[in-house]
């Protein structure tokens, strides 16, 4: 696929905000990848599961690609067991099969990936490539278009915050963010707005409630209680020899205060 429709691919990718949205940017592309915008697409989905399913969606949207560039896809993915599958999915995009050594070295550590992997690549070498060979343009009869039928985020309203496209209407989203997106156009805001001044509101006024404040007492003990202002005198201290009122003393037995 030639720069300029990549690029216009790469724009519906980047407008997407979920992953099946990507996935359907990819399934309506009108035209051929190379390994190299293989991998740059990759780039655009977090992890292995998000990947894979980009990868069905580009199986049979890729020109024939030797066994020296299937290594560097199979590099986009960390583990061995995603790399199998991913292989079995381009397999038949494979132009020189039979070289193996490029694809068998990325299966060290596990004998049975490795055989599973040669395997692969076995099939491949009797049922041979299906893919089309790469041109100069790989974009079908329009050059340049990538999307004949039109882009998905304006046509079919495919992704968030994109509108069906009407006659005469822009609907670029370029520069917007996701809640933008999500959302849609914010409102304009009114005519008496204006964000250097403040917005007025009113203060509730304090309501009265009870509270224990430090600063009730002044520096002579004086407290006001309903508005009369008052001696605090502080309580007379315990006294040994006064006993429990209600509690009487056991016969025999001197008071407290009388022990000596």
């Amino acid at each position: 696929m030639d720069k300029k429709s990549f690029d216009i691919v790469l724009d519906e990718i980047r407008k997407c905000v979920l992953t099946d949205q990507r996935i359907k940017a990819i399934e309506h592309v009108h035209g051929y990848f190379s390994s190299e915008q293989v991998t740059e697409m990759l780039k655009y989905f977090s992890w292995a599961e998000p990947q894979i399913k980009a990868v069905k969606a580009m199986q049979h949207k890729m020109v024939a690609i030797p066994t020296t560039k299937v290594a560097n896809i199979l590099n986009c993915f960390t583990f061995s067991k995603d790399r199998l599958i991913v292989l079995e999915l381009i397999a038949l995009n494979i132009s020189d099969a039979h070289n193996y050594r490029p694809v068998e070295d990325l299966f060290r550590i596990h004998a049975s990936e490795k055989k599973r992997c040669r395997r692969i690549l076995e099939q491949v070498c009797k049922v041979g490539c299906k893919a089309p060979v790469a041109k100069i343009s790989s974009c079908g009869m329009i050059p340049g278009n990538p999307y004949p039928k039109g882009k998905p985020s304006q046509i079919t309203g495919t992704f968030p915050g994109t509108p069906i496209k009407k006659d005469g209407e822009d609907s670029n989203v370029e520069g917007k963010g996701i809640a933008g997106r999500i959302i849609g156009a914010a409102k304009p805001s009114p005519s008496t707005y204006n964000p250097h001044r403040p917005v007025p509101y009113p203060i509730p006024p304090c309501r009265p409630h009870a509270t224990i404040a430090p600063s009730a007492y002044n520096n002579a003990g004086l407290v006001s209680v309903g508005g009369v202002i008052t001696a605090s005198v502080p309580p007379p201290p315990y006294s040994a020899t006064q006993s429990s009122a209600g509690v009487p003393q056991r016969l025999g037995t001197p008071a407290a205060g009388e022990l000596r």
